[in-house]
């Protein structure tokens, strides 16, 4: 609970990015913050001057630019490090994988996704269909692929069903891809649950791979190992566990930047 006036200004924030749908009224927030009306109204109307929040002609609230901009300077730095990259090149080696990434979604489009960082066994993004023209490009469709359901499992459900009636072309899919909609969605609940997603032949034919979320409340971005699906493991068990420790340990390298 938020216990000093620092802390409620904070928690409001959080609350109102986590409540589905795009902007709501200072009794909902409050409701949903566990914190008294005025007390929200006070906090919501204060940062209205620093565009942290934005109040429509319903006068209900969203988060402004102010926020977008805060988020748009630290992730530029995120995963800019070293020691990320080493993260990458060891889960590679140690999976006997094709290509490791550092995923995460895109500040200034919706519910896109893009690379930050990749390792890759020599000559593999020359192979057409593996990755695609577009792997590195700026904005990609959550769609498919276990690590757009990993991105897309920490936004509020109506940008998950908007994703999910999203269709994509079939140069950009594989035998595996999920047509269904509902289908779609109940596999970003599970990637949700189970801090983990597992992707078949849904991009490339003969392709899979695993993603795990980084960060522990907030997915700030997803690590994603790809091989050839005969290379895998039964169940994809041990791949499952490495890129769940290669996640952990970036998550704790974000972590120790933000504490410094």
């Amino acid at each position: 609970m938020a216990d000093t006036a620092c802390d409620r200004v904070f928690h409001v924030q959080r609350t109102l990015a986590s409540m589905d749908g795009p902007s709501h009224g200072p009794r909902a927030i409050a409701r949903e913050a566990g914190l008294n009306k005025s007390t929200v109204h006070r906090i919501l109307n204060s940062g209205l001057a620093y565009d942290v929040f934005v109040r429509d002609e319903a006068g209900k609230y969203r988060l402004g630019s102010g926020a977008v901009g805060l988020g748009m300077r630290a992730a530029a730095y995120r995963f800019s490090e070293a020691p990320q990259r080493q993260i990458l090149a060891r889960l590679l080696h140690e999976a006997n994988g094709m290509l490791c990434a550092i995923e995460s979604l895109t500040p200034l489009t919706a519910a896109r996704r893009r690379t930050e960082q990749y390792v890759a066994r020599g000559g593999v993004l020359a192979e057409p269909g593996v990755v695609g023209d577009g792997f590195m490009a700026s904005a990609r469709s959550l769609r498919a692929g276990a690590a757009g359901r990993v991105l897309l499992s920490g936004l509020p459900a109506t940008v998950q069903r908007a994703v999910a009636m999203e269709g994509l072309p079939t140069s950009l899919t594989g035998p595996g891809y999920i047509q269904d909609p509902e289908s779609f969605l109940c596999a970003v609940g599970d990637a949700a649950s189970n801090g983990i997603a597992v992707s078949r032949e849904e991009v490339r034919a003969g392709w899979c791979a695993v993603a795990a979320p980084i960060g522990r409340n907030v997915v700030m971005g997803a690590v994603v190992l790809a091989k050839p699906c005969g290379d895998m493991t039964p169940d994809a068990a041990e791949e499952i566990a490495r890129t769940r420790e290669a996640a952990a340990r970036i998550g704790e390298l974000l972590a120790e930047v933000s504490a410094a």
